[in-house]
């Protein structure tokens, strides 16, 4: 097909194109299509390079400027003819007489081009050499050949295979197949280097952006996380760790699932009906709710037309220490009978301080080749997914037989930070799911919070991952627990206790492990407690594999001398599954860990597709008649909620059961008020929105009211009444309305600094009326000092949190990077609002977490929004920066020097307490630092957008870094 008037629409008019023909690029054994153009404007010929969201492609819509290609004196090409191999995927337009175009541009670049036929090289060559005849002709006289025009395209480029390029994340078609025997890395030379990363944004990888979601289809302020959506930097999430509808970064040496053609469109054999009741994201239009009930009534009936198949998964799991890998994996990787799946997944895979700062990680690439390496030699496995975050990786290898029963459009990974505020991503998980067949698995890595008393910590962390992975990539997100089977390895850090350390080793001698696991912290709460619930562990006949002397057997000898515990574990739920062996691999001794492996049998159901389609049309009937008969009805147990006396971070939930009294499924949803952005206010959130339910059946909907760091400052003391009308919209049917009600108690956190400065009480003694009037704008301004007293020069609230870190603090490893227990978060913040006790409970990173949250909770931040953009300006200059603080008001000056000089002050401790200025500069940057609130979602709007996010995140922690390096004085 030729696109020439496709490409004609994308360019001015005095640009003419020459040329246009569908070609393959080849880089080492990368192929991809692209459409190869010969663009002429005046003197100048160019090469461009365009990627298409299919092929053939029907619109200009569909094209993408990957690459331009100025055809000047250093632009050179050579001709040659190729024999295909059979390791090179079909492509059906190239049949037996392909011929190769090389072409040299300067010393930095080759790029080789495979096209159809000999006649499409030569009417390209052709092209070529006309254009370089020009060149030399016109060269005397004087011609001008800058070629200027051309660089706009470079800059709007959509993607790129190159590595001096990065691509956007946008770009859809950049999944190519890989050889797993290739070595070249592209990206080798550009690991720390933040510029490299300006044209990415290395988190959200999976999220929707707010303006392309249909108005009834957006999920509640609550569901997305506004650091979530601005903090790529610190999760700094591998750059491989991109979904189907991501871009795809050209630096894979193995064949991927996800070099399938991956627009949803081409997708017209979809495996079986999914019964999970979600709609994917991209490219698709909403389900129906005829769809949806069609889709539940054909999951009941499943048995009907699916049979079993059963597949090998092997799961291994290595805290690696930041080490580098050994020559081989495979001691630990490679078995005699090679399993169908392998899921592999790492911790500490790089512990340098840029790992927290940088989004690359040199150890990312030696270790995914490890792996690829010491996979079995006699299967060729494609790789299904690679993600990584900070330290923890994941990668998911499948046979290539298995390949196609993998749709790759259900594909999808996420990432869950349970660092400090949820943003630094030295501890969480990652997370692969994939639908196999007709059954969903599910893959999660986690690395827990540490230390021997540190359970409840490591609670916390299970239940953050368990309840906020998302796979964003459907409508509504699925959820861990929607998946048929999930296996949940990693580090999870769980330590014997109440044994002394000569006991527990004299067991392990013994080999009594059973005995032993009976004080084994996560062996305890298996099964009693909502840690873990509904998952299996296997028996435990190996040695505990923490903690071990590096490059020994031997326990460790250092001065903490820990006592040695199961730390890493391999865990498991869902129907179908049978675990073969569990084992740990004392031989590989390069970490103090040692990894962990387990090999399970799974079942899973596969699809006959004649019964399937007979079951389809009795579906299908049944629906008709009972659509033609009865109207959808419900009842709902009640239409009133009431939630008194909410408190900040304190979590209150109501449930509202909606029965099916008709004859027909109904699908309910809640839908948006007339003119309203969303179906309910930012503090509430319902699950599930929507849903579909059979006749004589009911769904538990919950209604949870939570006023967090996103909304408290919207519900100060003069709007502190909690009100909403819910709207649940019957398809087909009628409407509902649902009220909520309720009040907040006031606190501290969401105040003005205006307003804290003025109040001399606690919140909780102070009138409301006064609330009220010291929240005023320009309350300041019009306050009589003589009559009203003193002002404080910052917040007490500040310096009781910044005093007691202080005193107690400034020593501690791992201050502010370790979060604290939401349950200490509450009674801290009860201190602040109510004034006692004097000495503020809990622990000193509970108090960190307290002092960076009430900061984030200010509306206008320590640097007022209105000085943004100019503070990002000046960040490289430390005088202009200076000069930005001297014209905030005094009250937002005051704060700032003052947290400035405390962060100095800690930098001073950095043998004790590890911190380092690029970390606190990039946590700081991002508190004292806000864009105005008009902005806030650009990032997740296009990928200019999410660039810009990225580069104002670096920026903002250079501006505070220029006040830590350097004496403050005005």
């Amino acid at each position: 097909m030729d696109i020439t008037p496709f490409v004609k629409k994308l360019l001015r008019a005095d640009e003419k194109v020459l040329y246009c023909i569908l070609g393959r690029i080849i880089e080492d054994t990368i192929q991809a299509d692209r459409y190869i153009a010969v663009i002429q404007k005046q003197a100048d010929t160019v090469l461009f390079l365009f990627s298409s969201r299919g092929i053939p492609c029907t619109s200009e819509n569909d094209l993408a400027v990957e690459d331009v290609f100025k055809i000047n004196e250093e632009f050179h090409l050579r001709q040659n003819n190729v024999n295909r191999q059979s390791s090179i995927d079909d492509f059906d337009p190239l049949k037996n007489t392909e011929q190769v175009v090389d072409l040299c541009i300067g010393s930095q670049k080759n790029v080789r081009i495979l096209l159809p036929d000999a006649a499409s090289a030569k009417y390209l060559i052709g092209h070529i050499q006309k254009a370089q005849s020009q060149l030399q002709a016109g060269a005397p006289q004087g011609l001008p050949s800058s070629f200027a025009w051309a660089d706009k395209y470079r800059h709007s480029q959509s993607g790129c295979l190159y590595p001096s390029q990065a691509p956007h994340q946008d770009n859809p078609f950049l999944h190519d197949t890989f050889n797993p025997t290739a070595t070249n890395n592209p990206f080798q030379e550009d690991v720390f280097d933040p510029l490299k990363y300006m044209n990415i944004s290395d988190q959200d990888k999976n999220i929707i952006a707010t303006d392309e979601v249909p108005r009834r289809q957006k999920q509640m302020s609550s569901d997305v996380n506004m650091t979530d959506s601005m903090s790529g930097l610190r999760k700094a999430e591998s750059r491989d760790s991109l979904d189907i509808i991501g871009d795809y970064y050209g630096d894979e040496e193995d064949t991927t699932i996800e070099g399938f053609p991956d627009s949803l469109r081409a997708i017209t054999n979809q495996l079986g009906i999914p019964g999970s009741g979600v709609d994917l994201v991209n490219n698709l239009k909403p389900t129906t709710a005829r769809e949806h009930v069609v889709k539940h009534y054909m999951k009941l009936r499943e048995e009907e037309f699916t049979y079993k198949k059963y597949y090998s998964i092997f799961c291994g799991t290595w805290n690696v220490n930041g080490q580098s890998p050994p020559m081989s994996l495979r001691l630990w990787l490679d078995k005699p009978n090679p399993p169908d799946i392998y899921v592999i997944g790492f911790q500490e895979l790089d512990l340098s301080n840029q790992a927290y700062v940088f989004s690359g990680s040199p150890k990312e690439e030696q270790w995914k080749n490890a792996v690829r390496k010491s996979l079995p030699a006699k299967v060729r496995y494609r790789k299904v997914k690679l993600i990584r975050m900070v330290g923890i990786m994941m990668v998911v290898y499948v046979k290539e037989a298995l390949a196609p029963d993998i749709p790759p459009h259900l594909i999808d990974a996420d990432t869950v930070a349970t660092g400090i505020m949820g943003i630094m991503g030295n501890k969480g998980g990652v997370g692969i799911r994939m639908t196999l067949h007709n059954t969903s698995l599910c893959f999660i890595n986690t690395h827990l919070a540490a230390h021997q008393d540190e359970y409840e910590r490591r609670n916390q962390d299970y239940r953050d991952v368990e309840s906020k992975m998302r796979f964003k990539q459907f409508l509504p997100p699925l959820l861990i627990s929607e998946h048929d089977q999930v296996f949940w390895i990693g580090d999870l850090n769980y330590r014997i206790n109440g044994l002394e350390i000569d006991k527990v080793k004299s067991m392990i001698d013994k080999e009594k492990y059973k005995d032993l696991l009976s004080y084994d912290q996560l062996h305890q709460q298996l099964g009693r407690s909502d840690v873990f619930r509904g998952y299996s562990e296997g028996e435990i006949n190996f040695r505990p594999t923490y903690k071990y002397n590096t490059g020994t057997n031997d326990w460790d000898s250092s001065e903490k001398s820990r006592i040695p515990a199961w730390c890493d574990r391999i865990l498991y739920k869902g129907e179908g599954i049978d675990q073969v062996h569990y084992t740990s691999h004392p031989d590989l001794l390069i970490s103090d860990h040692k990894p962990v492996s387990s090999l399970f049998t799974i079942e899973v159901k596969a699809i006959d597709k004649e019964k399937s389609n007979k079951v389809y049309e009795d579906v299908m009937k049944k629906l008709d008649r009972l659509e033609n008969d009865y109207l959808p009805q419900v009842k709902l147990d009640k239409t009133e909620f009431q939630f008194k006396d909410v408190m900040f971070i304190e979590k209150r939930a109501e449930i509202l059961t909606v029965c099916n009294t008709g004859q027909v499924p109904v699908e309910f949803e809640f839908i948006n008020k007339l003119e309203e952005q969303s179906y309910c206010q930012p503090w509430l959130r319902i699950t599930p929105y929507k849903s579909v339910i059979t006749p004589g059946s009911s769904c538990e909907v919950r209604l949870e009211v939570l006023v967090d760091k996103t909304c408290v400052a919207s519900l100060d003391a003069s709007n502190h009444v909690l009100d909403d009308i819910l709207v649940l919209h019957l398809t087909g049917g009628k409407d509902f309305f649902i009220t909520v009600n309720g009040n907040f108690i006031p606190s501290s956190f969401g105040c003005s600094l205006e307003a804290l400065v003025q109040m001399h009480g606690p919140i909780r003694e102070t009138p409301t009326a006064q609330l009220i009037e010291i929240e005023q704008p320009g309350s300041l301004m019009s306050r009589d000092l003589t009559q009203g007293g003193r002002l404080y020069a910052i917040p007490k609230e500040v310096w009781r949190l910044v005093n007691h870190l202080w005193l107690y603090g400034k020593d501690q490893a791992e201050l502010f990077l370790q979060a604290g227990l939401k349950k200490e978060l509450v009674v801290i913040r009860d201190c602040l609002d109510m004034g006692v006790p004097d000495k503020i409970p809990g622990s000193v990173h509970s108090v960190a977490e307290a002092l960076l949250l009430f900061l984030e909770c200010l509306p206008d931040p320590v640097i007022p929004c209105r000085v943004y953009y100019r503070c990002l300006e000046c960040n490289s200059n430390y005088m202009l920066c200076k000069q930005v603080i001297s014209q905030i008001p005094e009250h937002h000056k005051n704060l700032f020097r003052y947290l400035i000089a405390f962060l100095r002050e800690l930098l001073k401790y950095s043998d004790q307490n590890k911190l380092e200025t690029n970390i606190l500069s990039s946590i700081f940057g991002e508190i004292f630092l806000r864009p105005p609130p008009n902005t806030l979602t650009r990032s997740l709007s296009s990928p200019a957008g999410k660039a810009k996010a990225l580069e104002e995140e670096m920026k903002r922690a250079a501006f505070v870094k220029q006040f830590l390096i350097n004496e403050y004085d005005e």
